[in-house]
């Protein structure tokens, strides 16, 4: 019997001296309430929750994959963007809109058991002592974190935020989850995923059509189209000399061709509104002295980063560029110091947060949003429940994946 259709709907730190808040909310805290479990991925399955194993076909959706599965945010962020309980429970600005109030779960053991063991001292504490929670923070203009009570945490920003601030969501301010791990790595010794599509994991991740292809001919599994998650950049640093013969005019028509004829994986064209961080607003002024590397530098382990890097050399002619990969810590090394003629990278297609990417970047540099791309899940027949979140990670669906908090 063929497995039931998968429905699937896209549907700083600085704590201890704060401010109080100047007031009382003009509204009473929100809430969660029901609704549309819009990006769970469900299955056949009636059996109850357990880990899942999974299979990837690059370190950056497994990394992400395994922070989902292993680590708790304050809030939570489907596929779509909307906001759910993670650590916090509640969430409300003040009447200035200026200070947040993070409403922590009692301690009481409930659907997710990590919450209810953090007090807010606990958790300000381990930020203040994470160097990446505090760049998180530091990028979103948080100014202070101030515990009020057991349950209460009040977050500083050094402007009103309207809406709630994604920085809530980011991983950096995830804390570990306690007991067994929901996500089991199952990659194959061959290294060829088509021997985890025939032989066992529940999930597949992957964006390479031949694999897509070769699944669905394959019984027992579906394929499941994942959110637009990525979109891939050309960094330019400030003091360099740009890249103005390997980006034409034409920059719509440019992006669809690369969409089209470069990337392997799902792609569409990018447009200037796809990326919102900016490296000119959230990062010292650049030093003077460009860099003398004629490389088009980009992650050794992304296919496609590779390929958009070999097909701006090839559009900009005689002109002595060259591509090279580097590995994650020289790559980082390098973006700091702008030691490159250009980068491509990526980033989730909605930041947690403004300046949460860019901090990393070169000062100053300047960046032209090139591709969107989507990954897909070969799901098993038997699996578990999933839910994709905003980042493109795939995880366990858990009690509270069918309500957001909404005011």
């Amino acid at each position: 019997m063929p497995p039931r259709a998968l429905a699937f709907a896209l549907g700083l730190l600085s704590a201890g001296c704060a401010h109080a808040p100047p007031g009382p909310s003009t509204s009473p805290p929100p809430v969660a309430v029901p609704r549309a479990a819009a990006c769970l991925i469900l299955t056949d399955s009636a059996s109850p929750a357990r880990p899942i194993t999974a299979a990837f076909d690059g370190p950056t959706d497994a990394g992400r994959a395994r922070l989902a599965a292993n680590r708790l945010a304050p809030v939570r962020l489907d596929c779509e963007g909307h906001p759910a309980p993670g650590l916090a429970t509640r969430w409300s600005a003040d009447t200035s809109a200026r200070f947040w109030t993070l409403e922590l779960a009692p301690p009481s053991s409930g659907p997710i058991e990590d919450r209810g063991r953090w007090t807010a001292a606990a958790l300000a504490a381990t930020w203040r002592s994470d160097p990446d929670a505090g760049l998180a923070l530091r990028a979103a203009g948080v100014q202070s974190v101030l515990p009020l009570d057991d349950r209460r945490l009040v977050v500083e920003f050094a402007t009103p935020e309207r809406e709630l601030p994604g920085v809530f969501a980011a991983r950096a301010l995830a804390v570990a989850r306690s007991g067994q791990t929901m996500l089991l790595e199952d990659e194959p010794p061959s290294g060829d995923l088509r021997d985890a599509i025939d032989h066992g994991p529940d999930l597949v991740q992957t964006g390479d059509p031949d694999l897509l292809d070769y699944a669905s001919r394959r019984p027992g599994l579906t394929r499941v189209a994942l959110p637009w998650s990525r979109v891939y950049l050309l960094l330019l640093p400030a003091a360099g000399p740009g890249l103005a013969a390997a980006v034409p005019a034409d920059t719509a028509e440019f992006r669809a061709a690369l969409a089209r004829n470069v990337v392997r994986a799902e792609a569409r064209p990018a447009d200037d509104s796809a990326w919102p961080d900016s490296a000119a607003r959230c990062s010292p002024p650049p030093a003077a002295r460009p860099s003398s590397s004629s490389a088009i530098v980009y992650p050794a382990a992304d296919a496609t980063a590779r390929a958009l890097a070999e097909r701006l050399v090839a559009l900009a002619g005689p002109a002595g560029l060259a591509v090279r990969g580097l590995e994650p810590d020289s790559l980082s090394a390098a973006l700091r110091r702008g030691d490159a003629r250009a980068f491509v990278v990526s980033g989730p297609r909605t930041p947690a947060g403004p300046c949460a990417e860019s901090l990393a970047w070169p000062a100053g540099a300047r960046a032209v949003p090139l591709v969107e791309t989507r990954a897909h899940a070969i799901v098993r027949r038997g699996a578990p429940p999933l839910v994709a979140e905003w980042d493109g990670a795939v995880r366990l669906a858990e009690p509270g994946d069918t309500a957001v908090a909404t005011p």
